[in-house]
């Protein structure tokens, strides 16, 4: 079959194949040597040249290797053992979840007791920093707020606004609501966190269990189809993130439905997205996304634009297609309009909430200049020093630099700046990059080499903040001690085996956010799929991480939650076209909610 599959490499694949493993080669060895390095380069250019070769072929021979298992598994599917009566059904199909609600509810209940020991463990649930200050800003008492609410700079970004955009204001709200709804009943927030990761955890666990029975229903190979179920159950990164009060855990649990409803457009080639209540459901979950994550609207708008532009094939589309490009339209402009115009220029100053501020996008221009400093800092000329210091704290840049860190000087950001003082900002950032843009690509390197390169694995988290508010230092939010002893367990259990090289791979974060998204591009090139727009939401998700402020598994948990469904969507596509395996009969092209789940039940 190996030999088969290199007779078959067309010209096309064979450039692909080495421009992927070249970039993944590239990434990842840079991204070792810096990150090895504590923010310098370990290797040398010859290392480097030396080690990208190396690699180069490893990462092609693992590609290769990888298309030719994808289509094995495709060509050698199950899927006619459906039809088989329970007990003549391989053991597999007995495992996975099926699209019919009785199937759907046992497979969930099962997945549940997996997540149960660390719910447990982690009572009354995961939270952050970030979550402290959402619930803080609903209290009256608490008030005047801060935009920028860093210890150091607090009292300097105060405002007398009611919320700040700072993070989300929808999930804001909504932990506020269960935090102080908490307070009053109880005295504190044990009771509304514990209650709101269950009901979270619970709506990823069905939302996991129906797409894994859904793509078992559109033709995925049955082994697929159980990998990716057991996988959202035994993999502590997806149970402990789901059950996490961050805002990054709730914008994963939205991707799912919305990764189905572009898996249905892609398959029926737009014939999904026909209907009114699919066009309503489908703007719901892209505006949803854009109010739970502040990326969102760089995710969804453009996933949008590109999907109307593939579905309309011909300058005289079929009806469904119009109906799909109508609806991706429809998607974007909602929220362009909701999120650049109704929440900015109507909600927030009807509403006194403050907006927050600009250094969240110009972090990484802020960390580069940082670095930049402390590699030449005594060759910036007067009028780029004044162009950073209208903008940063210029006095402490260097001394705040950490390569693994940049929240330390985007903090540092003058919220009073002007977009005079911006753009002369952005003039001397480009002049010094030209000048040096190797104390650039150091700073760049240092934090996206944990995301791109086999440099970390995916934390998770089994802490809540101990927090205290009020004058009264009220304490609200503490694991209990008695549960340390099942917590440390785990986490260390965990941590044991995340940090064993060779066992660790699956726990690696580049796994899943580099390596699989490079290796099913070559499959959507080698097999002439055309359901590359599935990827785009990845792609996107993971330009975002390798521009984030630190390393931390929450940035990717979306991309976590996607990841084998991804490979399940790809495989039923393949299936469906293929000529070599695509058997069945039309391809169906109704998409039917689960409310109408009778009319789905396996043949």
């Amino acid at each position: 079959m190996i030999l088969d599959a290199l007779d078959e490499m067309h010209l096309r694949d064979w450039l692909v194949l080495l421009a992927l493993s070249i970039v993944v080669s590239t990434c990842g060895v840079i991204g070792v040597s810096y990150v090895a390095g504590s923010g310098w380069a370990i290797f040398d250019t010859v290392q480097t040249i030396l080690l990208i070769v190396i690699f180069t072929i490893v990462a092609a021979i693992v590609f290769f290797l990888m298309d030719v298992l994808f289509f094995w598994v495709c060509l050698t599917r199950a899927r006619e053992d459906d039809r088989l009566p329970n007990e003549r059904k391989p053991l597999l199909a007995r495992l996975t979840p099926h699209w019919q609600l009785k199937s759907i509810a046992i497979f969930a209940a099962i997945m549940a007791l997996f997540w149960l020991p660390w719910l447990i463990a982690n009572y009354p649930g995961g939270t952050y920093w970030d979550t402290y200050y959402q619930i803080y800003q609903i209290y009256p008492e608490n008030h005047p707020i801060s935009i920028i609410p860093w210890e150091e700079i607090r009292e300097q970004t105060i405002t007398d606004a009611w919320l700040v955009d700072h993070h989300p204001v929808l999930t804001t709200l909504l932990y506020g609501a269960f935090g102080y709804a908490s307070d009053l009943l109880t005295g504190n927030w044990m009771l509304g966190v514990f209650t709101f990761v269950c009901i979270q955890g619970v709506a990823h666990i069905i939302a996991f269990t129906c797409a894994v029975a859904y793509m078992r229903q559109r033709h995925c190979p049955l082994v697929l189809c159980f990998c990716a179920y057991l996988f959202f159950c035994i993999m502590p990164f997806i149970s402990t993130w789901a059950m996490c009060m961050v805002k990054d855990s709730l914008f994963g649990a939205l991707c799912i439905p919305y990764f189905i409803m572009l898996f249905e457009a892609v398959r029926t080639r737009g014939a999904s997205l026909r209907g009114a209540f699919a066009i309503v459901l489908f703007c719901e979950l892209g505006l949803l996304l854009c109010l739970t994550r502040k990326m969102g609207i760089f995710m969804v708008v453009p996933t949008a634009l590109i999907a109307a532009i593939v579905l309309r094939r011909g300058k005289r589309p079929h009806l469904a297609e119009s109906g799909a490009v109508r609806a991706c339209l429809i998607q974007a402009g909602s929220c362009v309009a909701t999120m650049a115009l109704l929440l900015p220029l109507l909600v927030f100053p009807l509403a006194n909430i403050s907006p927050g501020g600009k250094q969240e996008i110009l972090g990484p221009l802020f960390q580069q200049t940082a670095r930049y400093l402390v590699d030449h800092g005594d060759e910036i000329s007067a009028s780029e020093k004044r162009a950073v210091q209208n903008v940063l704290d210029y006095d402490k840049l260097a001394d705040e630099y950490q390569f693994d860190f940049a929240d330390s000087v985007k903090y540092r950001y003058n919220i009073d700046a002007t977009p005079e003082q911006l753009l002369d900002y952005m003039k001397a950032y480009i002049s010094m990059g030209i000048r040096h843009p190797e104390s650039y690509l150091a700073a760049f390197a240092s934090l996206a080499g944990y995301y791109v390169a086999p440099t970390a694995f995916a934390n998770i988290r089994m802490v809540t903040v101990d927090t205290h508010m009020g004058d009264n230092d009220r304490y609200m939010l503490w694991n209990p001690d008695e549960l340390d002893w099942l917590r440390h367990g785990m986490d260390d259990a965990y941590t044991a085996i995340a940090e064993t090289p060779g066992i660790n791979l699956p726990l690696l974060i580049v796994t899943y956010v580099f390596w699989l998204p490079a290796g099913l591009i070559f499959v959507l090139v080698r097999r002439r799929l055309r359901c590359g727009i599935l990827l785009v939401p990845t792609l996107i998700l993971l330009a975002f991480c390798v521009i984030s402020p630190v390393y931390d598994a929450r940035y990717c948990v979306p991309i976590f939650d996607m990841a084998p469904l991804l490979v399940c969507a790809f495989a039923a596509i393949c299936i469906d076209t293929q000529p070599e395996i695509a058997n069945f009969s039309e391809v169906e092209t109704d998409f039917k909610p689960m409310a109408h789940y009778n009319t789905f039940n396996c043949v």
